[in-house]
């Protein structure tokens, strides 16, 4: 018997663009909830043009309709399909929905059952609520960019996983599976301010205990431990190696039999983590003197963490991601699957992303509109008849 999808009949308007909400409103659809996508007529979300391949990526299986929010029309047709809707995610700046009279208090007086997710860079409130920003921005803020870059220099740009804008994105969905819980119990919706910056801030948090605890820590005690980082082998290619805890450094010491490593005083972490700038050197050079498949067959039969660095065009071949059916083929794309193998989850089924607008006659249809209305409204204003 096939196991009901987890969010089937829940209905998502999804008011957002480029990366943070659209992720967000993916995943969500990956659990079954019917995710509409309000987008401007003619434009659409701009990653269509600007990032094609991943739009493609977070967007599939969603509906697409275009309506100008600027104009009447527009929100009236939204707030027709808010009446059959259980959330609505928009990624404007701070103020823009009031002006439009599309904020949460006017919202959740007509439908006070509706989840409101408002994902912005840096949330509602702060003096940083009205700048523009972007990952890089929002990452620097919170402290990421503090601990990237090499252990003795400054500041660079952040890996290159946008890791604020995804980690807004799991905040958003989070905190809407959470308030549809609560909205079981209550029967009321809720407003969620999601900022970006104070997303990834938590991923920094584990770090902050020993900022706390230990004067002057930074980047060169994060990225600058012994035996703990990215190798060189013979053929050019790289190994990430693990050995941070003590017996697996003692384990590593024993394959690489350099005498200075295998000293009592180093035996502990905290001492030999001081010495790195002594002692890494010495592993970088053993390194190279086997190819990539020589150490990974060595370090893994002594227990040893040691893994491939796989590059960006090897994912797609990976026998662990293969093993765990992390890609998905479809449309002559080769997507990434929802991660957890769970009941009520499918990311497969899902379609291609929609052309824009597919979805207008069949949406826009449901909620009382005539075809010649449906044309009228969801055409670029270049293609309207102009006044005289």
């Amino acid at each position: 018997m096939t196991s009901p999808l987890a969010l089937e009949g829940i209905r998502i308007l999804d008011l957002t663009e480029l990366l943070p909400g659209p992720f967000a409103t993916q995943v969500l659809a990956d659990m079954g909830a019917e995710v509409i996508k309000i987008e401007r007529p003619g434009v659409g979300d701009s990653a269509r043009n600007m990032l094609p391949s991943t739009y493609r990526m977070v967007n599939r299986g969603k509906r697409s309709v275009t309506l100008d929010l600027k104009l009447p029309a527009g929100r009236e047709a939204l707030l027709r399909l808010l009446e059959g809707a259980d959330a609505l995610l928009e990624g404007y700046r701070p103020g823009v929905m009031k002006r439009l009279g599309l904020d949460y208090d006017t919202l959740a007086s007509l439908a006070p059952r509706l989840i409101y997710v408002s994902i912005s860079g840096f949330g509602q409130t702060g003096p940083l609520r009205d700048i523009p920003g972007h990952d890089l921005n929002y990452n620097a803020v919170a402290g990421v960019l503090a601990l990237c870059g090499s252990p003795d220099g400054p500041p660079e740009q952040a890996v290159g996983v946008p890791v604020a804008d995804l980690s807004g994105s799991l905040y958003a969905v989070t905190s809407l599976l959470a308030a549809l819980m609560l909205r079981q119990k209550t029967g009321r919706g809720q407003f969620l301010d999601v900022s970006i910056t104070d997303a990834v801030f938590t991923m920094v948090g584990p770090r902050l205990g020993s900022v706390q605890d230990t004067p002057g820590f930074g980047k060169k005690e994060v990225l600058r431990r012994t035996g703990y980082g990215i190798y060189e082998t013979r053929d050019g290619r790289f190994v990430a190696l693990g050995a941070i805890e003590d017996h697996f450094w003692a384990r590593l010491v024993e394959v690489l039999a350099i005498p200075v490593l295998a000293e009592p005083r180093f035996a502990k972490s905290a001492a030999r983590w001081k010495a790195a700038a002594e002692l890494d050197p010495l592993i970088r050079d053993k390194m190279r003197e086997r190819t990539h498949d020589e150490w990974i067959a060595v370090l893994t039969r002594h227990d040893v963490p040691v893994t491939t660095v796989t590059t960006l065009q090897g994912v797609f071949d990976d026998p662990q991601l293969a093993a765990r059916a992390m890609i998905v083929q479809g449309d002559g794309v080769r997507y990434v699957n929802y991660p957890v193998p769970m009941q009520g989850v499918d990311a497969t089924r899902h379609a291609p992303a929609r052309a824009l607008g597919a979805d207008n006659a069949a949406v826009l249809g449901s909620v009382g509109y005539t075809p010649q209305q449906i044309q009228a409204m969801t055409s670029p204003v270049s293609a309207r008849s102009k006044p005289t």
